[in-house]
């Protein structure tokens, strides 16, 4: 009996004792809005420090290209000892003129994201949720060679953004 799981287009379709062995899914062409982010398709290794203790930390990023190209979606997992995994849809909101991006958590957190877009080599995503007096945000800067630092900041009501983590992705991962 074959047995055959389709997932999404994110992910490979595995297909286990079907004619053909395993197939990959077809790269969306990105739609025009979502260009600037095209930089951040493939898959890298990253690490880095938590930077209030100096404790390592490494973790595996991959992006695809999803739903006609209409979004990104970034799988992020730290290695252990670290449980962090993220699920994330980047896209552009055409009417409001800025990128949007949701992200997904293994602990149930969900949260909104938006940024105006690349201002020279930094990118940053910003939390929306201004209701909350402790927010976070990504800032991340381009590299040579498709490799890209993020960094991980909170702000607790104030205009003062505090690093907890930074890491350094590159190609290959």
């Amino acid at each position: 009996m074959k047995t055959c799981l389709l997932l999404t287009a994110t992910a490979l379709l595995l297909i286990q004792g079907c004619a053909g062995g395993p197939v990959q899914p077809q790269a969306a062409t990105l739609q025009a809005g979502l260009q600037p982010l095209a930089g951040f398709i493939g898959s890298r290794h990253c690490a880095g420090t938590f930077l209030k203790s100096g404790k390592a930390i490494t973790s595996t990023e991959t992006v695809t290209a999803d739903l006609s190209g209409y979004w990104l979606t970034l799988r992020h997992a730290d290695t252990p000892p670290f449980p962090f995994q993220a699920l994330e849809l980047w896209g552009y909101d055409s009417k409001a003129g800025h990128f949007v991006a949701y992200i997904y958590d293994n602990f149930g957190g969900v949260r909104e994201f938006a940024s105006p877009g690349w201002e020279g080599d930094s990118f940053t995503w910003t939390n929306v949720d201004t209701s909350m007096p402790k927010r976070d945000r990504f800032v991340f800067l381009r590299q040579p060679k498709g490799a890209y630092t993020f960094t991980y900041e909170v702000t607790s009501g104030g205009d003062a953004w505090t690093g907890v983590d930074s890491l350094s992705c590159t190609a290959g991962g």
